[in-house]
């Protein structure tokens, strides 16, 4: 396997991270649990998750990556569904877009929880999760030691070692494509729409939202460049034959996937692919015809980020960072 394809197959594990229901996790009974007997914390998938059983048996999740939070709902049959999930404690509730698994029995927020809705919780006896107002679960926090495991995931997810055992890139996942090491947190870009992550050996992601649900990243494997597509919600159209248009160039690729919700081309850019990337306005990436984005770079800083995650793949240091180490 080349290092450009090593790489594709390390971020289609990077972007299912957060995409709860895409991520196989790990079985509860390999959790470490707190002192009070409730909570267990375990390294999955390069994340950590915080699971309680609930009365009846269905589990709450909280799942944190780089110190960011995110929650799900795991029943035995289909949950109620609804556009808006909220999240109620005694004195405070936080509304939040719905997601929901294929089958149903799943229900996650595909997002990042902020300071207030974890200081509510943090403080909160009594958590009932309502889908447009109709209850789905009730949950007891009091006494069950919830702040502990929160500051447990959170402090997991960053690396460090506690009650739970060794935080996230202490242990590796058994399981699935991996990057050697795990990618250190996205940085920004001063034009605030291209972040890159720096990996090792020698591979750096770059990524950018396009659209409500969708993500272009341009993955460098030691300067050779190719990209992919991820969507944070729906599955990507399946299919073999890619193309790539902008206003001034198009090109086929062979389509690879990792997973539903994640789609990679299998060969590196050539000169002439990324001159026209570098001097776009417009990217459409289709697969047999059924368009998986269509979004405008015009401003974006395309063209230099081109070259930036390229001298990040090469090891060499920018606002990225220190680079990624070539093997």
């Amino acid at each position: 396997m080349s290092l450009l394809q090593r790489a594709c197959a390390a971020l289609a594990a990077a972007a299912a991270i957060l995409m709860l229901p895409a991520v196989a996790f790990a079985s509860v009974d390999d959790a470490v649990m707190n002192k009070e007997g409730y909570w267990g914390i375990d390294v999955d998938n390069g994340a950590c998750a915080a699971s309680m059983t609930l009365q009846g048996g269905s589990i709450f999740l909280l799942r944190a990556l780089h110190g960011n939070v995110t929650f799900a709902l795991f029943g035995h049959a289909p949950l109620a569904r609804g556009k808006v999930v909220r999240l109620e404690t005694e004195g405070h509730g936080f509304d939040f877009k719905a997601s929901y698994s294929e089958e149903g029995a799943t229900l996650y927020y595909n997002g990042v929880m902020d300071a207030r809705a974890l200081a509510a919780l943090r403080l909160a006896r009594q958590v009932r999760i309502l889908a447009d107002g109709r209850q789905v679960a009730a949950m007891t926090f009091e006494g069950t030691g919830f702040e502990g495991a929160l500051d447990g995931v959170i402090a997991c997810s960053r690396g460090e070692k506690g009650w739970w055992g060794s935080g996230v890139g202490e242990a590796r996942v058994a399981e699935g494509p991996m990057p050697d090491k795990q990618a250190a947190a996205p940085v920004l870009s001063k034009a605030g729409v291209w972040s890159i992550s720096v990996g090792d050996p020698g591979i750096c992601i770059a990524e950018a939202v396009a659209g409500e649900h969708r993500r272009l990243q341009v993955l460098a494997a030691v300067g050779r460049m190719g990209f992919a597509v991820s969507s944070d919600s729906d599955a990507l159209p399946q299919g073999r034959k890619g193309r790539v248009e902008t206003d001034a160039y198009a090109f086929d690729f062979p389509a690879g996937y990792g997973g539903r919700r994640y789609m990679s081309m299998s060969k590196p850019f050539d000169s002439q692919a990324l001159s026209a990337l570098a001097s776009a306005k417009w990217i459409r990436v289709s697969v047999d015809d059924q368009v998986l984005l269509d979004a405008s770079v015009e401003g974006s800083g395309l063209a230099d980020l081109l070259d930036d995650v390229a001298a990040c793949s090469k090891s060499q240091k920018g606002w990225w960072g220190e680079g990624a180490a070539a093997r």
